[in-house]
């Protein structure tokens, strides 16, 4: 199973390589812009996404990982914005998840296993459509 993250700090990476310590491998992007070519060419089982306040269209990220089959699921993490309406994206579905930082290491280890749970429960789900 590969997560994308999208984070400017190698921190985050450090925190969910000792949470989830081994369960995924992870894919490191800085960019937006290297996110979406990610997703494009060769699509992640989740995404985990620091928004920041400048402004980049967080909703049509939302909706190029919703698009997917199947469906990618994302965290979205924010010190800036307080909610996902307030980050611009709305309501968020069952497949997405917003977390304000600063956040304590155990919403963020809820958080990633309800990532992996989403993510194989995706996985076995396109598995028995396949047969």
């Amino acid at each position: 199973m590969r997560f994308l993250v999208l984070d400017g700090s190698h921190l985050l990476i450090s925190l969910i390589q000792r949470i989830l310590d081994g369960q995924v491998d992870l894919e490191e992007v800085s960019t937006f812009d290297e996110a979406l070519e990610a997703l494009e060419q060769h699509p992640p089982e989740a995404v985990i996404a620091n928004i920041g306040p400048d402004g980049l269209p967080w909703r049509q990220f939302q909706s190029v990982c919703q698009s997917h089959s199947p469906k990618i699921p994302v965290l979205f993490e924010s010190c800036v914005f307080h909610s996902p309406e307030e980050a611009g994206l709305g309501p968020l579905n069952h497949s997405c998840f917003f977390i304000e930082k600063p956040y304590p290491a155990s919403d963020l280890k809820e958080q990633l296993h309800r990532l992996v749970r989403y993510s194989e429960s995706q996985a076995k789900a396109g598995k028995r459509s396949e047969v």
